[in-house]
């Protein structure tokens, strides 16, 4: 008999229990509560919003949601006009936050803003962030890849975008895209009515599986080309969908964006990846807020818009 796997398993379950540490829980959850920010402003800004929340301590209740802080002041300014921030109740999520009209402080490329929050039992976060100038997109690149799984063949449609960036300065960028596609569905108009096929007309973002975000780092004045970005399409086959493809407006969007919105949006991308892995090394996600944690970051968002055929 051979005992080799036997035997292997033994040391592996041995192996194990040596990285086993007790921990004394007396360690755990002193840190306190911290206020949460996510706030981005751009020159193309319809709005300009702060969500603001609490973090939730390691032995504190199970609560993956940060949760909403109703009464706080938020005040943003750019060093000579300030604006207070109102709060206001999403509608269809129900979560708080804050906001003011954008001509009530107006977002300048090359100003530098402060955002600074303050809740009743005394704590002050505050944060700044410079606006950068916009990058204008050349090209948009599509082609596809043809996939098989679980036996099924399909053809997936991808996108990249082609820009030149701008020499002597630093840039970062984040890349995103939607688009339309068609496909053919069976409807019943009535219960016990016949079936017919139908075509419908949707629209999705485009989904990026090697994160969204780059730099001109080592490539400073060169042509960049992003990452390739999954476009959207119907692949499952309920109710009698069958395969789409992407046909109708395309269109592209290129962020030129500050240090802050970049570490931020690179490091959730990449703990996204991670998250279900036990053995992935941890993502770190910076903070700009000062005394908080978060983000409060600037972008310039340039656009580019097709037809695919």
């Amino acid at each position: 008999m051979n005992y080799t796997p036997f035997v292997l398993a033994c040391l592996f379950l041995v192996g194990c229990n040596s990285l086993k540490q007790e921990v004394d829980p007396r360690g755990l959850g002193s840190e306190p509560e911290k206020i949460v920010v996510a706030c981005f402003i751009s020159p193309q800004d319809t709005v300009l919003a702060a969500r603001i929340g609490r973090s939730s301590t390691i032995l504190g209740p199970d609560n993956r949601a940060v949760p909403d802080i109703p009464n706080a002041i938020v005040t943003m300014s750019d060093g000579t006009r300030s604006v207070v921030l109102k709060k206001t109740i999403d509608e269809v999520l129900g979560y708080t936050y804050y906001r003011a009209k954008p001509e009530q402080l107006p977002v300048i490329v090359g100003k530098t803003y402060t955002l600074t929050i303050s809740v009743p039992n005394g704590q002050t976060v505050t944060a700044s962030c410079t606006v950068p100038g916009p990058v204008a997109p050349d090209d948009v690149l599509v082609d596809s890849t043809v996939t098989t799984n679980f036996g099924l063949t399909r053809t997936e449609y991808y996108a990249r975008l082609r820009w030149l960036d701008p020499a002597g300065e630093v840039n970062f960028y984040r890349v995103a895209g939607q688009n339309e596609y068609i496909y053919k569905t069976q409807i019943r108009s009535t219960p016990n009515g016949p079936v017919r096929d139908s075509l419908i007309r949707g629209q999705d973002s485009w989904v990026f599986n090697n994160g969204s975000t780059t730099t001109d780092l080592g490539r400073d004045g060169q042509e960049l080309i992003s990452s390739r970005g999954r476009l959207a399409m119907v692949y499952n086959f309920r109710n009698g969908e069958q395969p789409s493809r992407p046909k109708g407006k395309l269109t592209a969007y290129l962020l030129n964006v500050d240090e802050n919105y970049y570490h931020y949006y690179d490091e959730v991308e990449r703990q996204s990846k991670v998250r279900n892995n036990p053995f992935a090394e941890p993502v770190l996600i910076q903070t700009n807020i000062r005394g908080g944690l978060g983000c409060f970051g600037a972008y310039n968002e340039s656009t580019l818009v097709t037809e695919l055929k």
